[in-house]
C-alpha cells in the first residue's frame, strides 16, 4: 500500500510539472534570432489561421475595432517590445475583442506572429 501511494504521488508531481511546462509555451527568443522564415510564417498565420488581419487590417494599419500594429504609441504591448507583443497574443487584452491565441493558434504559432508584428513595427519587414 505504501509503495502504491508513493507511486501515485510521483505521478501527480510529474503531471503537475508537465502541466506547468505546457502552460509556459516555448521560450521567447532573442530578437536577433528572428529569421526571415519565422517572419514569413508569422505573416502567413496573421493573414490566415490566426485571423489577425480581420481586426488589425491587411497591412497592420488597424481599424475602428483594433489598433494599428505599425509604429505607434503602444497601449497594451508596451513600447512594441517583442515580449509584450507575444504576451498580448497569448493572453489577450481584457475588455477588448483581443483574445488569447486568436484563431486557435498554438504558442509556437503565437511566437511566429509576434516575430512578424515586431519585425514590421521595427521596420525590419514589410506587412
Amino acid at each position: 500500500m505504501r509503495t502504491l501511494l508513493l507511486a501515485v504521488a510521483m505521478v501527480m508531481v510529474a503531471g503537475a510539472s508537465a502541466l506547468a511546462l505546457h502552460r509556459q509555451g516555448p521560450a521567447q527568443p532573442d530578437t536577433s534570432a528572428i529569421t526571415p522564415a519565422t517572419v514569413d510564417l508569422g505573416r502567413a498565420i496573421f493573414h490566415g489561421k490566426g485571423t489577425c488581419f480581420a481586426c488589425h487590417g491587411q497591412r497592420l494599419e488597424g481599424s475602428q475595432i483594433a489598433p494599428t500594429l505599425l509604429t505607434h504609441a503602444w497601449r497594451d504591448a508596451k513600447n512594441g517590445e517583442f515580449a509584450a507583443i507575444y504576451r498580448v497574443a497569448t493572453h489577450g487584452v481584457p475588455s477588448t475583442l483581443m483574445v488569447a491565441y486568436p484563431g486557435g493558434i498554438s504558442a509556437t504559432e503565437a511566437m511566429a506572429v509576434a516575430s512578424y508584428v515586431w519585425s514590421v513595427g521595427k521596420g525590419k519587414a514589410k506587412p
